[in-house]
């Protein structure tokens, strides 16, 4: 079975980190905007310092959205979710 394919979706970082500063959530968000963040080669940012020892990418989705995936330490568990509009 062929899965469909999704485009790329290209948003900027100042767009990536005014959703995150916007999202009424528990204050994560808005301490993933702050730090300082690394390109990486998909177009997604790596978030640089880890919290917790949890890594965070942010990456543009489809409808001015971005998605964030939490990775938990010694490759644990994975979690994304979307922010935005």
């Amino acid at each position: 079975m062929e899965l469909p394919s999704v485009p790329a979706v290209v948003v900027s970082e100042g767009q990536a980190r005014a959703l995150l500063r916007a999202h009424p959530g528990d204050g994560l968000e808005a301490w993933l905007a702050e730090q300082p963040w690394q390109a990486a080669e998909d177009g997604s940012w790596r978030v640089v310092p880890a919290r917790h020892g949890r890594t965070f990418r942010v990456e543009g989705v489809p409808d001015q959205t971005v998605r964030v995936v939490e990775r938990a330490p010694a490759a644990g568990a994975v979690t994304s979710w979307l922010v935005g509009p």
